[in-house]
């Protein structure tokens, strides 16, 4: 008997839960509807309405008269879906007395007061360019890391209406900055969190930086000296080339080309003053565990340290491979 009356309750469970649901759903307005009677309930729709979010909700396209548990019921009946931002969409009179009737709970006999028209706009915002500007700026900042930058051109491609809501921007990863300072941004427009919009934020990007200039023509060969360069500041981005910007880098350089006054310097056109040059006579050294050998040898090129060349053993003709190790020294590797 036990177990024939547990399996019965077992099968009415499910039904049992779909009823307790269903009475949840209804009993506020049920309840709600017996504490008001239909005369004391009244509901004034107002011709012109403003609406936040994107459904309309009774209680903000009419002013409703009723005990104050039965109004907070009422106000949250939904009416449908709000216009666009900034938009306005016309409400059917017929379409919404019968909706509000139909809602469970609703007193028989409710006094409805709509007007002729019923208009509904959405509430809305436009986001002002130099919230955009304070975005990308702070994106820069991230980009050049210190160093000084003009944003000389900035459009942004925004429809700029928007919900009312808290704004945030999100800068999307492939945003970036080319050799020519072309700026491109992707943007998320997020309202209280919920992404609205993605954009795209074009525009230029200057950035000064001091680089060095020659003073006077100078030659192919050339020691370059302090004395022989300026300096002066200039948008990278305008030069497109790999210039030298501090006297360090060239000292100890000479010039690979010539070069006309106000040029830039480039770091290409600059390279190490040899140890040893083509034709000079040097010291060639050969070690053999032990043994030190020391002969004279012509260079047959120029010579860097720690760079191989060619030279000729004065002694017996040939030409050899060997590794510039200091001034006029040559080291025959085996």
């Amino acid at each position: 008997m036990n177990r024939f009356f547990l399996k019965y309750l077992m099968f009415l469970s499910p039904f049992a839960c779909l009823a307790m649901g269903v009475w949840i759903s209804v009993c506020p307005l049920a309840a709600a509807a017996e504490i008001s009677d239909s005369h004391d309930v009244k509901l004034v729709v107002a011709e012109t309405n403003l609406v936040l979010g994107p459904k309309i909700f009774l209680g903000e396209v009419a002013q409703i008269q009723a005990s104050p548990f039965l109004k907070e019921v009422l106000q949250k009946i939904e009416l449908g879906n709000s216009p666009k931002p900034g938009k306005i969409k016309q409400l059917n009179k017929k379409r919404l007395v019968s909706l509000i009737r139909s809602q469970p709970g609703v007193p028989e006999g409710v006094l409805i007061d709509t007007p002729k028209k019923i208009y509904v706009k959405r509430a809305s915002q436009q986001i002002e360019q130099q919230v955009f500007q304070a975005q990308v700026d702070l994106f820069l900042s991230g980009v050049f890391k210190g160093k000084k930058y003009d944003l000389t051109q900035l459009k942004v491609d925004a429809t700029g209406v928007y919900p009312q809501g808290d704004v945030e921007l999100a800068v999307g990863s492939k945003s970036s900055v080319d050799k020519r300072g072309n700026l491109t941004i992707f943007m998320d427009i997020l309202i209280d969190g919920n992404r609205e919009d993605r954009i795209r934020i074009s525009g230029k990007v200057a950035v000064y930086e001091t680089i060095l200039c020659a003073v006077r023509d100078l030659s192919k060969g050339e020691r370059l000296l302090e004395t022989d360069v300026y300096s002066v500041r200039k948008n990278i981005f305008d030069l497109r080339t790999d210039v030298v910007g501090t006297y360090q880098e060239i000292d100890k350089k000479i010039l690979k080309t010539n070069l006309k006054k106000d040029d830039y310097i480039k770091s290409s056109c600059l390279q190490e003053i040899p140890l040893i040059h083509k034709g000079e006579l040097i010291s060639l050294v050969a070690r053999r565990k032990t043994l030190l050998i020391v002969t004279s040898a012509i260079s047959k090129e120029d010579g860097y340290a720690d760079q191989m060349i060619r030279v000729e053993n004065i002694g017996s003709g040939k030409i050899v491979r060997g590794l510039v190790k200091e001034r006029s020294t040559v080291e025959v590797i085996y």
